[in-house]
């Protein structure tokens, strides 16, 4: 029988032990070195401070401009107008008169031994020549317009935008305007600029049904025994009328949510309503927290998720906590 040398084996399981340490050491400092376990932390990015002169536009001859400058992540900018070159002005506001044709504008913001640059186009006109209108849909029951002059976007001044013979509405000072929430169907549009029609058109909106949350009123924590009052707004964001859908309803304890169902609340709840594209719909909500279930106080932090259907079909989710104590 060979005679068994225990201390070769011990050196041998030594051995092992130290490839295998040495393999995991390996292992970790790849991992190390692509960012796996440790990641430095990224540098916390300083807001870009930015300036606006407004929209590039077209007046009307005899319109004077009015341009208000803007500034986003800047404390106390000092502002300078230029209007073709020229000096025009120090305040945060610029009126002016021009001439008929093309000006450039100039807004120059300096703050903290800087100094930044925002450009912006003019344009004077005495004829419609060149205007036009681009249409588009602008969501599900809105359409939308934007003012162009010879291609490109302009904010025109004075135009005036009819839908189905409504009242005009003009539009706003980049030339941009949407219409209000209207039904499925084929709708008319008509445009008018210093007394003269100059577009006109068509467009369809397509049969849309469509219900979204606009807002959950809930307080951020309760007493057990206190009444809950709160309210659910809904909005039809669709092209049809909405006169009946159901609200689903899930409250989960987070404190006992390891117990499953037992932690758990659902409800289903039917409304019969009349709500007509862009209309809101409000649920006020009235309870009473009981001071105990079962025995045990119904306290913990509540994770409420809130879903309207329509025909069965979930149409938004929206989630909201609070805590009761």
């Amino acid at each position: 029988m060979p005679r068994i040398n225990l201390e070769t084996i011990k050196n041998k399981i030594t051995s092992k032990k130290a490839i295998i340490a040495l393999a995991v050491l390996a292992m970790i400092a790849a991992a190390l070195a692509s960012g796996i376990i440790l990641q430095k932390e990224k540098p916390v990015e300083k807001p870009v401070p930015s300036i606006s002169a407004g929209c590039d536009r077209v007046l009307w001859k005899g319109t004077e401009l009015e341009l208000t400058a803007s500034a986003r992540n800047i404390d106390n900018p000092l502002f300078n107008w230029t209007v073709d070159g020229k000096y025009a002005g120090s305040d945060r506001k610029l009126m002016q008169k021009l001439d008929i044709g093309e000006h450039r504008i100039g807004l120059d913001a300096a703050f903290d031994s800087m100094i930044i640059t925002a450009n912006q186009t003019t344009i004077m006109i005495d004829s419609a020549e060149g205007i036009a209108l681009h249409d588009y849909a602008a969501s599900k029951n809105q359409w939308g317009f934007q003012t162009r002059y010879n291609g490109r976007n302009f904010g025109v001044k004075g135009v005036m935008i009819s839908i189905d013979s409504s009242p005009h509405s003009e539009v706003n000072d980049c030339g941009s305007i949407s219409t209000k929430p209207l039904f499925a169907g084929e709708h008319t549009w008509s445009a008018m600029f210093q007394g003269s029609v100059i577009a006109s058109g068509k467009f369809s909106v397509k049969e849309v049904s469509e219900l979204k949350i606009a807002s959950i009123d809930i307080a951020p924590g309760y007493t057990a025994g206190d009444t809950v009052s709160g309210k659910i707004v809904l909005r039809n964001t669709g092209s049809t009328s909405i006169t009946g859908f159901d609200i689903e309803t899930l409250a989960v304890n987070n404190n006992f949510a390891w117990m499953g169902d037992a932690a758990k609340r659902e409800y289903l709840d039917h409304y019969t309503s009349d709500i007509k594209p862009g209309e809101t719909y409000e649920i006020q909500v009235s309870m009473t927290i009981p001071e105990k279930v079962s025995g045990i106080r119904p306290s913990g932090r509540y994770t409420i998720t809130i879903s309207p259907l329509l025909n069965g079909q979930k149409q938004d989710t929206k989630v909201v906590y609070t805590e009761v104590k």
